[in-house]
């Protein structure tokens, strides 16, 4: 993670541009999930804003002056958000995630749409990330792509009871993670935590690997001995497309509430 930079360092000189007409003192009215918000020199999408990390695009203001090339920026997670940027600090507890991006240049001609309509920007991207201090409680946060710059609009959105780096085992009681390649089954393991009980979940709501096999069976046990039952699904591993270069595999589902799960592990192809 990077360290949030001097007061006088954010205000970078090529930012220049003026604040946004939706900035407000005070957060913002959470938009629809398809809908960008102005910030300063950044327009903001939320897609999934998790209990463990955010999800979302974002982009440059057409109406911004900055330097040919990707645009470098710092993405600051903030819970409770604050009323406004101007005189916010960038030390203090409520900063759950300070991470450094960079937005690719956009085709010529792109737009987004906001609240007032297609806006043009110069950069976009989507970016996936962990909170560096969570879980994150169901509520309110702020998303800034300019480390918190004075004077950007407080773009927030509520945190739901989402997972994109839920904890799972693949071959649960196997180290290293070897999995069969051609033939064969995999057993993914699905963590109960302090957040979720697995034995909450719907077994039939998951896929798993590059081929996003659906599941040939299930069952509840304790896979890692703390005495709470762990979701353990089993599929193919032809079917969920392993190959001898697979090196990571992802599982998706659907939350106890219904939202967004995901989970990752590393894996050892074996039989190759």
């Amino acid at each position: 993670m990077t360290t949030s930079p001097s007061r006088t360092s954010r205000h970078r000189p090529w930012l220049v541009a003026a604040v946004a007409s939706s900035a407000v003192f005070g957060p913002a009215v959470v938009a629809a999930a398809q809908t960008w918000q102005n910030s300063s020199s950044t327009v903001i999408q939320f897609q999934n804003t998790c209990r463990d990390g955010i999800r979302f695009g974002g982009a440059v203001s057409a109406d911004a002056t900055v330097p040919a090339g990707p645009f470098k920026g710092t993405a600051v997670v903030v819970q409770p958000p604050p009323s406004t940027w101007t005189g916010w600090k960038p030390d203090r507890g409520d900063e759950k995630m300070n991470t450094e991006i960079t937005i690719p240049e956009a085709p010529s001609g792109q737009t987004v749409p906001t609240d007032d309509g297609d806006e043009a920007v110069t950069h976009i991207g989507y970016f996936t990330l962990p909170y560096r201090d969570g879980p994150l409680d169901k509520d309110l946060v702020a998303l800034n792509l300019e480390d918190g710059l004075d004077g950007s609009a407080v773009n927030t959105d509520k945190v739901t009871d989402c997972f994109l780096y839920a904890p799972i085992d693949v071959q649960p009681g196997k180290s290293p993670n070897t999995v069969p390649i051609g033939h064969g089954e995999v057993s993914v393991a699905v963590l109960t935590t302090d957040l979720m009980r697995a034995d909450r979940l719907k077994p039939k709501k998951f896929r798993f690997g590059p081929g996003k096999a659906a599941p040939r069976g299930s069952e509840l046990r304790d896979v890692n001995k703390d005495k709470r039952a762990d979701l353990v699904l089993r599929f193919g591993s032809t079917a969920a497309g392993l190959k001898c270069s697979t090196k990571s595999v992802k599982l998706t589902g659907k939350s106890p509430s219904g939202d967004v799960f995901e989970g990752s592990d590393k894996v050892v192809p074996d039989g190759c």
